[in-house]
């Protein structure tokens, strides 16, 4: 819908003509407003103020923290926040070699056999953080 209220504007933009209230109102409504909308733009990235709702993949390129705060990207909060997973916590994990300090969860050394989830992607793993 909101693609092709999209549309419209932009036809009434290009004939000179004017939306209706009604319409131009429409297009507000489908649109994202930042400050409104609970999203944040600032010099670090986005931030999301609301619930976050992901219907599709979430493909993460670059660290995620699992915290309850902001954290930064520096070497010292990298070290503490690695070395802060307990020992034997489990992780969905998405790559072609596993981190250091991990292992498969395939059921061999006392490890969990975990199978992935039907229909997932490839070098897709549960992996497990070992002491």
């Amino acid at each position: 819908m909101a693609m092709q209220l999209r549309k419209t504007l932009k036809s009434f933009f290009k004939r000179g003509a004017k939306p209706t209230e009604s319409q131009f109102a429409q297009w507000l409504d489908a649109c994202l407003l930042q400050g409104e909308d609970g999203i944040a733009k600032r010099s670090t990235g986005l931030e999301i103020t609301q619930n976050l709702k992901i219907s599709g993949s979430l493909i993460v390129e670059g660290t995620f923290w699992l915290a309850e705060q902001t954290q930064t990207a520096s070497l010292h909060t990298k070290a503490t926040q690695t070395n802060g997973v307990p020992n034997g916590a489990v992780f969905l994990y998405h790559g072609q070699s596993i981190p250091l300090g991990y292992g498969l969860c395939d059921g061999k050394d006392g490890r969990p056999l975990l199978n992935t989830p039907p229909g997932g992607a490839d070098h897709l793993h549960y992996i497990i953080k070992l002491p």
